[in-house]
């Protein structure tokens, strides 16, 4: 647990509906600058598909989204990234990393017009600083930058995607299963990171299915079950069976 005293809200939903029958209904929440807001839920509660319709990867039905006071729909990712939000999906494999590109190509696979010149050439020199900057800063265990992304272990593979999304200055990072299929050591250093964002002023949204993670984490946990919010607690008087009655209340 971290002394933390979140500010004001950056982010509002309110009645977010899916259009597909099964998923994710009349959802409202907000958070705060800096805050942790985890997000819990069985297997089915729709957590994943509320996230990636929020960040314009699925339609929504109805419902409105306010950042910083304005009133926005995200039609796709690109657009959510201009507004400086990120997504480190759940699937790191299929859907997070390009396993047969390099260390480098990976970090700046979300940013890179920002490195196009005026003669719309790149500027490497400053490409391989930051490459270098990020992997440093984020301890990533690689031979070099140009190593290939499969080669990596899946703890590092995760501390590239996270060096990919703070490389586009996010307000905002939504982290599905931010430690899944990685080892003690690494979901350690994860930690370190995911908290040192919200001191910096960062907001985060993190999904997880390991209840010690989402109580050890979170400011405020949001409970979802069969794609509906069922409660807010906050973190430090939350517990492990509050939770999972929230989680089972429409089974």
């Amino acid at each position: 647990k971290r002394e933390n005293v979140p500010g004001d809200v950056i982010l509002k939903v309110e009645d977010f509906t899916s259009p597909e029958p099964k998923s994710f209904k009349h959802v409202s929440f907000d958070l705060r600058k800096g805050e942790i807001l985890g997000v819990s839920g069985l297997v089915g509660a729709q957590r994943t598909e509320l996230m990636e319709a929020l960040f314009g990867l699925r339609p929504v039905q109805s419902g409105t989204v306010e950042l910083n006071g304005e009133r926005l729909r995200f039609k796709s990712p690109s657009e959510a990234i201009s507004r400086k939000m990120a997504l480190l999906t759940e699937e790191r494999r299929s859907t997070g990393i390009f396993p047969i590109l390099a260390v480098q190509d990976n970090v700046l696979a979300a940013n890179w017009k920002s490195y196009v010149k005026r003669n719309f050439l790149l500027d490497l020199k400053r490409c391989d600083t930051d490459v270098t900057r990020s992997i440093d800063m984020l301890r990533v265990k690689t031979p070099s930058s140009r190593t290939f992304m499969q080669n990596l272990s899946g703890g590092n593979q995760q501390k590239v995607i996270f060096s990919r999304w703070l490389l586009t200055d996010p307000e905002i990072l939504i982290l599905d299963e931010p430690t899944r299929g990685i080892d003690v050591g690494a979901k350690f250093e994860i930690y370190t990171i995911i908290a040192d964002l919200a001191k910096r002023g960062k907001s985060i949204i993190m999904i997880s299915s390991e209840l010690p993670e989402i109580l050890g984490m979170s400011d405020r946990i949001m409970v979802m079950c069969e794609g509906r919010m069922t409660g807010i607690l906050e973190g430090k008087s939350a517990s492990q069976e509050e939770i999972m009655r929230l989680s089972t209340q429409f089974m």
